[in-house]
């Protein structure tokens, strides 16, 4: 009875695995002020999600995700902002002096989905890294500064590079809040 109630939860775990995939992040920060407290708005600056693998640049759907990533990231952006004691100004004219600007990098390699959903286990992984930079505009000090890497390397149908982008994005911004 115990063994065939091992082989349910193995199945169940390896078909959670395969259906829902397998994506890590790895976060670092690499830059950490003190004085980010003595600010009191928030510009959000530069928010690029782009890949520069050749076959994204003429993949017109590719390109239309990158697009709607780039929205979502923004709003996500917007989100903390409108989360935290920052106010969110639309441009750094006559907002010097108080104002933080945020960066946005981020890259997305989609990888091969077929080689992830045929064979997994790291065949044709995608994966996205991404950089948050805050800084003073006035002086450029960066104020905090860090990275979020994450990977796919197998999942349902290859796996969903869109989950693992989101999910990156979060735990970035995630970081940022709790420093």
């Amino acid at each position: 009875m115990k063994f065939v109630r091992s082989i349910k939860l193995l199945l169940i775990f390896t078909t959670g695995v395969f259906l829902f995939g397998c994506a890590s992040t790895n976060l670092k920060t690499d830059v950490q002020s003190q004085d980010v407290s003595l600010y009191e708005k928030i510009y959000i600056g530069e928010v690029r999600v782009y890949s520069n693998e050749v076959a994204a640049k003429s993949n017109v759907a590719l390109q239309k995700k990158l697009k709607s990533w780039e929205e979502y990231s923004r709003q996500q952006l917007e989100g903390y902002a409108s989360d935290s004691r920052l106010a969110l100004v639309d441009t750094l004219e006559g907002n010097t002096g108080n104002t933080l600007t945020i960066d946005l990098d981020v890259n997305v390699q989609y990888g091969n989905r077929a080689l992830r959903w045929a064979v997994g286990f790291g065949a044709g992984k995608g994966g996205v890294d991404s950089s948050l930079v805050v800084k003073d505009p006035e002086t450029g000090a960066v104020k905090y500064k860090a990275q979020a890497n994450s990977e796919l390397t197998m999942g349902g149908a290859g796996g969903d590079i869109g989950d693992v982008l989101e999910k990156n994005i979060k735990k970035l911004i995630a970081q940022y809040k709790g420093s």
